[in-house]
């Protein structure tokens, strides 16, 4: 790396070690909607993400004794998630791999310890929970028309694309097993860039949904491809073979992408925005 490149990937380091800081204050990472934690009765069991955030106001004092009752806490959370992974549904699996994120950049910023070297067990945690959601088909479910499932699970199953982009990012730093399970086409090296700022921010699928027409009912999806370009997918709302297509046979030729200016998807960008930018800055 030149000297301003481990500068860049030094700041994006620094802005993921953020995440888990923010849950040491009771406050959440932009990859996860305060929806899913909220108190409504009608939220889905997110256990796996409550327990990380219990965990994470455990070691918040920083004393050493606690981080071995941390680390022992999350081998035990890995090994049931393993043991339960078939019985446990899609919310379930999302509130691991956000869990298991939050984990992850921990063990990266602490380094090896006696009672954190389970590297392996956190590993195929995260590919059998990547291979849980993998065959539940959400792109297409997350795609589909509000109509066509209905407002709260349109809004609700939308939810799943943020977290991909720091999987993506953590990629971008360090050598990362589980990158290699990802289908998206070498053009690409993030993609889809996270929502706008107000259809994140969406409090209600009320809200949600008003967002959604306001924009005459198309959703722009952006990708950073290869050379460090912005590029505009211009999907639309497709259909579920147009989301396979995206992912098998896109490049950078191919007529649905376009070169997209920076500042289109700056002006909407949500609190995620900075990670992308920072990423967009290590490759081209």
């Amino acid at each position: 790396m030149t000297a301003g490149a481990h500068r860049v990937a030094h700041l994006t380091y620094g802005m993921l070690k953020s995440y888990p800081m923010m849950l040491h204050h009771n406050d959440l990472p932009p990859f996860i909607h305060p929806s899913l934690v909220s108190s409504d009765p009608e939220n889905h069991d997110m256990e796996p993400l409550t327990n990380c955030m219990s965990l994470m106001l455990m070691i918040s004092g920083g004393v050493r004794v606690n981080r071995r009752l941390f680390w022992r806490n999350v081998r035990q959370d890995c090994e049931r998630l393993c043991a339960e992974q078939l019985n446990l549904d899609k919310w379930q699996v999302l509130a691991a791999m956000q869990a298991l994120l939050i984990y992850i950049v921990v063990r990266l910023d602490e380094g090896e310890t006696d009672y954190n070297n389970f590297d392996s067990l956190l590993l195929k945690t995260v590919i059998m929970m990547a291979q849980r959601l993998g065959c539940r088909d959400i792109a297409c479910i997350a795609q589909a028309t509000v109509g066509n499932l209905g407002l709260r699970m349109a809004w609700k199953d939308w939810i799943y694309e943020e977290l991909c982009v720091i999987y993506q990012v953590i990629n971008m730093l360090v050598y990362f097993e589980p990158a290699a399970m990802c289908d998206q086409p070498s053009d690409l090296v993030l993609a889809p860039l996270p929502a706008s700022k107000h259809l994140w921010e969406a409090g209600d699928e009320h809200t949600w949904k008003a967002e959604i027409e306001g924009g005459s009912g198309i959703q722009t999806a952006f990708g950073l491809a290869g050379n460090g370009e912005l590029v505009d997918l211009n999907l639309g709302q497709p259909d579920c073979t147009d989301a396979v297509l995206l992912h098998q046979q896109w490049s950078g030729n191919s007529p649905s992408a376009s070169s997209a200016k920076w500042e289109q998807w700056c002006s909407g960008m949500d609190a995620f925005g900075g990670l992308v930018m920072l990423a967009a800055s290590l490759v081209g």
